[in-house]
């Protein structure tokens, strides 16, 4: 056999040998892939199940009929004096606003661990921005305080806590008169439906009954996560927050 016949060969059964050897290690790749898939379909069905077992537990504890100066829940509230400290994402504690449900909740990665009655104001106005809550994605602030009194809006509040403008925007109580009495048709809200009838004049702020604006004031500390679901969420905002 000639020399360069025999190099023709040796390069031909090193090829044959390489691809035989692709093949096998893209099989294996495929294999190992298709198991991953297959594993994280399984954890995503099982967190997903446990969301919902989450959120069926509390919906069995809400507060009713809903009292302004009481927790929103009959449970009690989370201990979550560890998890603010955390920083893996999957142990942070955030606030999942929605103004849909007139509902704020309190998660911890993925999961709902309390849910919180809210009045979330809409604008039904022909003036920009006017009586009109920012969506999208904020954090707490360190501006907070046990009550103020507004006299060009005719309103206060107690435990308030900045999430947008350093005090501009907050969660707080349900409104209270300069004298300290609250406003009961504005209290009654809470939790409700909004209509440009019934509508909530907070002029952007979130209220929540006097007792969970206090939990928010002492719990959660600046830099907490806060996501203002708009009008038509198209998906869970932990996806979001994953990206």
């Amino acid at each position: 056999m000639k020399k360069a016949s025999w190099i023709h060969w040796a390069v031909a059964i090193i090829l044959v040998g390489l691809a035989g050897y692709s093949a096998v290690y893209i099989h294996r790749a495929e294999e190992k892939n298709a198991l991953k898939v297959e594993r994280q379909a399984k954890l995503d069905k099982q967190e997903e199940k446990r969301k919902k077992e989450l959120l069926r537990e509390q919906k069995k504890h809400m507060r009713t009929p809903i009292a302004w100066d009481q927790p929103s829940e009959t449970l009690p509230y989370p201990d979550v004096s560890q998890a603010v400290k955390s920083k893996k994402l999957e142990q942070k504690i955030w606030l999942l606003v929605s103004p849909n449900k007139q509902r704020v909740y309190v998660r911890q990665g993925p999961y709902t661990l309390y849910t919180m009655y809210a009045s979330i104001g809409k604008n039904f106005e022909n003036v920009k921005n006017y009586q009109e809550t920012p969506t999208g994605d904020f954090k707490l602030q360190k501006e907070r305080g046990e009550e103020f009194y507004d006299a060009t809006k005719g309103y206060g509040a107690k435990y308030w806590t900045s999430f947008r403008g350093y005090g501009a925007y907050r969660f707080e109580s349900v409104p209270f008169d300069q004298a300290g009495k609250v406003i009961e048709s504005q209290a009654k809200m809470l939790g409700q439906k909004v209509t440009k009838k019934h509508n909530v004049k907070a002029y952007g702020s979130i209220r929540l009954s006097v007792a969970d604006a206090k939990w928010i004031m002492d719990n959660l500390p600046a830099k907490t996560k806060v996501v203002v679901e708009d009008n038509d969420p198209k998906h869970d905002a932990w996806e979001y927050m994953k990206d």
